[in-house]
Formats: C-alpha cells, sequence, structure tokens
C-alpha cells in the first residue's frame, strides 16, 4: 500500500468520526437543553433523565471505541507500509549495484574488444608498412647515413616538440632565469614543471638579450602555452616579450622566406 493511499483512507476515517461525534453532541445538547460543553453542569445532567443518560454514555463509548480501532488500524497500516518502503528500498539498492555490476562487465567487454581490434589493426600496418619499405630499398637504396639523418630529424623534432623559444626577455648578469619564466608562464594562468635556459653566446654588455629555450613535460604543455602566448602583449611587463615554437634551422629558414612573401 503506498503513503497515498492511506493518507486517503486515514482523511477518509477521520471525517466519518468527526461527523459521529458532530452528530452525537448534536443530539446530546439538544436532550440537554444546551447549546456549548461550557453550558454542561452537575445541575444540567441531574435534570436529564436516566434512559437518556444512559443512551448518551453508551453511544459516547461506542465512539471512543470507534476512535481507538481506528488508531489501531492506522498504526498497523502504517508500520506494514514502512516496511514495504523499507523493502522497496533495498530492491532498489540492489538493482543498482546489479546494474553498476553490469555497466563495468560491458566496459570490460568493449575494452577488450578495442583494445583486441586496435593491436590486431596495428600490427597488419606495421606488416604492410615493413613489406613497403623492404620493396622500397630494394628499388631503391638508400645509404646508412641518409637513414641515420632521418632518424635523428625525428627524434630531435619529438624533443623540440616539447620546447618552447622566448625572445626579448631582458638579460642580467646572476640572473635566476627559471623564476623569470616562471613568472611568464603564470602571468598567462600556466604554472608547468619546466627547465630553462638562454641559448647562444652571450652579447657585449648592451647587446640583444639571448633566447630562453623552455623544455616541458610534453606537447600539450607546449600548446596550452602558445595558445595564451598572445596575452602577453596586454600586459606592460611583457609588452615585448613574445613565445614561439622550437623550430629547427630548416623550419626557421622557410618561415623567413614565407614572412619575405608576406611582405612584397
Amino acid at each position: 500500500m503506498c503513503t497515498s493511499t492511506l493518507d486517503a483512507e486515514n482523511q477518509g476515517m477521520q471525517k466519518l468520526v468527526t461527523q459521529n461525534c458532530v452528530s452525537f453532541l448534536d443530539k446530546a445538547f439538544n436532550g440537554l437543553g444546551i447549546t456549548s460543553t461550557a453550558q454542561l453542569s452537575t445541575a444540567v445532567l441531574m435534570k436529564a433523565r436516566k434512559e437518556d443518560l444512559s443512551l448518551y454514555l453508551r453511544e459516547s463509548v461506542t465512539l471512543i471505541n470507534s476512535l481507538v480501532l481506528h488508531m489501531t488500524d492506522y498504526k498497523t497500516t502504517s508500520h506494514n507500509v514502512a516496511a514495504e518502503l523499507i523493502e522497496a528500498q533495498k530492491t532498489i539498492i540492489k538493482l543498482q549495484s546489479e546494474l553498476i555490476s553490469l555497466k563495468d562487465e560491458q566496459m570490460d567487454s568493449i575494452r577488450t574488444a578495442v583494445e583486441t581490434s586496435v593491436s590486431s589493426t596495428v600490427k597488419e600496418e606495421i606488416k604492410s608498412y615493413s613489406a613497403a619499405v623492404q620493396g622500397s630499398v630494394k628499388e631503391n637504396p638508400v645509404s646508412q647515413t641518409v637513414l641515420k639523418k632521418v632518424v635523428q630529424d625525428v627524434v630531435q623534432g619529438e624533443d623540440r616538440a616539447k620546447n618552447v623559444m622566448i625572445f626579448g626577455l631582458e638579460e642580467e648578469s646572476d640572473e635566476d632565469v627559471g623564476s623569470k619564466v616562471n613568472e611568464i608562464l603564470a602571468s598567462l594562468g600556466e604554472k608547468p614543471r619546466v627547465e630553462a635556459c638562454r641559448v647562444g653566446h652571450k652579447k657585449p654588455s648592451g647587446g640583444a638579450a639571448r633566447p630562453i629555450k623552455v623544455s616541458t613535460s610534453s606537447s600539450t604543455v607546449v600548446e596550452q602555452i602558445l595558445a595564451k602566448s598572445r596575452k602577453l602583449s596586454f600586459l606592460v611587463r611583457y609588452k615585448k616579450v613574445y613565445i614561439n615554437p622550437d623550430r629547427s634551422s630548416e623550419e626557421r629558414e622557410h618561415r623567413r622566406e614565407l614572412v619575405k612573401e608576406v611582405k612584397r
């Protein structure tokens, strides 16, 4: 039985008991010749007939018994409803646990399937790539020097992807380059762990400041720094400071050529 049904039944019983009480009081007051309980006194009762008083007493006892029975039934029903609610909550908790367990099993199944598929695909791609490379080598032999150069370029490219270069930051004697870099990055809302050092030969006093090479833990950190680097132009302190990717000499030369083309 739900609580709304229980409340409806209780309200209906209360209404019935109230109507019976009102009906009894109206009948008793009319018989005694009074209009309220305030007028009820020993003198009034002495004037009433014994038969009427016996009738009123019997009816009042009946009403009291009816009320007590109603309260007992309501208490029992309330207890039963509470027990049903507790069992329902236990059932819900059990179903939730089973659902979570089922989701975990499904996720494990999906993860295993994806890992198997990816592993299989990677193996096939490696086989295809290996076969292609072997065929290419047979047709166009490549010297060890060229291969070594290619590998070095790839490794250096991966290392540079984790670096940025800071230009225009005033150089001072006995400076703490790391602290300066951390202040710049903090002004951009970034606080990664970095290593920083000046690169190039130190210029004579009054010469241009050497750029700073900043090494981070990943290319993702570099992307975040570069995405916010334009904010420096709005800061008075760092208005002449700018941050660039760590480019190779070939990339720098190519960029210079592009700039020249744009300026023409």
